[in-house]
């Protein structure tokens, strides 16, 4: 029967089956984009992405891209754990649940449009802090209102569990024959060690937060888990559209959904699966520090 509210209006009522091929549409949708990433780069011959926006830094092979983010996904899915919290914020009202989630998309899509084929300044990260961390913190706020105080990211219960998965990642891309060379040319060390820290807790720290923590979990309650992981994971790839030349975007595209898209889609099931988001943390630092690569580079 179809719900009939106080105003009197007929309502249809949303089913469980109805939900599900939503979830099951959106997600193969959203998978497609990744398919057609890849297949781009099958059909046109390329073999090689470039991984980084740093001058000089080398690609990296189309396996290199898919395969540890797989390696990873399947040792996650096949390690359990069953101290892992239930989803957060489940108990929140859904219309305050919906206006956090499509204001975080929101600002996720305008500081991608602000950065798309833009060589990056020294206004990158503060955009980053402003639309990232500033914009999300006060709209909280806000939104709460006199509500209960949200917390989508809960603290760390599970920790031996992901650690297979990481380290697996880890011999892969850092260690194994995934492990690109260090080409580019690195500042001096005062330079060097500033935008360290300034990329690790602007990208590694913050956009995992943001990413992950604040915009999936919400997607995730809303919307089901695989649709979360993969709007929030393509939304990640979008974030890098700085490296999209504007006047011939396909290439870079589907370089950027191939690369940061695969591994959103890696640290948004890690971070589904096991509710720690220093998991994720720790990857996305290890990705970006230049420091790892020069330290076993020199073993």
């Amino acid at each position: 029967m179809p719900k009939i509210p106080e105003t009197g209006k007929i309502e249809p009522m949303v089913t469980t089956d109805t939900r599900s091929r939503g979830r099951m549409i959106v997600t193969g949708v959203g998978l497609a984009v990744f398919v057609l990433a890849y297949g781009w780069f099958l059909v046109t011959g390329t073999t090689e992405i470039r991984s980084s926006a740093d001058p000089g830094a080398p690609g990296e092979s189309l396996w290199a891209a898919l395969l540890p983010a797989l390696a990873v996904m399947a040792l996650t899915r096949l390690i359990p754990s069953a101290t892992a919290p239930s989803p957060p914020l489940t108990g929140l009202p859904r219309p305050r649940l919906r206006r956090e989630t499509w204001l975080l998309v929101a600002a996720a899509v305008v500081f991608a449009l602000l950065v798309a084929g833009r060589a990056r300044g020294d206004w990158y990260p503060l955009l980053k802090v402003l639309l990232l961390l500033a914009f999300p913190l006060v709209m909280f706020r806000l939104s709460r209102g006199g509500g209960l105080r949200a917390r989508a990211i809960p603290r760390p219960v599970v920790w031996l569990a992901p650690l297979p998965a990481v380290a697996a990642w880890f011999v892969l891309t850092e260690i194994g024959p995934f492990d690109p060379p260090v080409t580019q040319a690195l500042p001096d060390a005062v330079t060097l060690a500033i935008t360290s820290l300034v990329t690790l807790l602007t990208a590694s720290v913050l956009e995992e937060i943001f990413y992950r923590g604040w915009l999936q979990t919400r997607l995730e309650v809303l919307y089901g888990r695989w649709p979360a992981i993969t709007f929030a994971a393509l939304l990640f790839a979008v974030m890098h559209a700085g490296r999209v030349d504007l006047t011939d975007p396909v290439p870079g595209l589907a370089s950027i959904v191939a690369v940061q898209g695969v591994f959103g889609l890696m640290t948004g099931y890690l971070w589904a699966r096991y509710r720690n988001i220093w998991i994720p943390i720790l990857i996305h630092v290890v990705t970006n520090l230049v420091y790892v690569d020069l330290l076993l580079d020199g073993i």
